[in-house]
């Protein structure tokens, strides 16, 4: 190869590698602060200014509902959980031939959503803390303190559930 075909090559380089330079040293363009087209449940920033100060929008928005209901087989609970809001109610739904018995966690005691057992919730059957007491049809129950609530047949313990109460 010709000293002049050394010099184009070593040219060539010298304008790829300042092109390189050049194209990476420049500021990212901001992104749109469009919050409108923002998914639920993702933060949304934008540049400020030449501050390069980011401003966060959380666009979370708690849309959990105020009821919900549950089906019952006989052998298990669909959906197995649910999320609800604070004051909401859910409604179990007997769909088996035979009886339903809907409990607090933890079985047998049955005291993790009331901190009472279930003999001082259900005296003579007269049901006040997330246990439906007896076998039966159709169980509503209204929640109200936050967290993750289990629950079972108490007939059947193998068929178990989760309830979310969120503020």
């Amino acid at each position: 190869m010709s000293q002049n075909g050394w010099i184009a090559i070593i040219v060539g380089l010298l304008i790829i590698a300042a092109g390189a330079w050049w194209f990476t040293s420049q500021p990212a363009a901001a992104p749109a602060a469009d919050n409108a087209t923002q998914p639920s449940g993702e933060t949304s920033t934008a540049q400020t200014g030449d501050t390069g100060v980011q401003v966060g929008v959380d666009a979370n928005v708690n849309t959990a509902p105020v009821t919900a209901t549950i089906t019952y087989s006989g052998s298990a609970f669909s959906p197995s959980q649910v999320t609800i809001k604070k004051g909401g109610t859910v409604t179990w739904k007997n769909a088996s031939s035979g009886n339903m018995w809907v409990a607090s966690a933890q079985h047998p005691t049955h005291i993790v959503y009331s901190g009472t057992s279930r003999t001082e919730h259900c005296p003579d059957t007269a049901g006040t803390a997330f246990d439906q007491c007896v076998g039966g049809g159709d169980y509503s129950f209204t929640f109200t303190k936050t967290g993750t609530w289990g629950f079972h047949d108490h007939i059947n313990p193998s068929a178990f559930g989760k309830v979310v109460v969120v503020e």
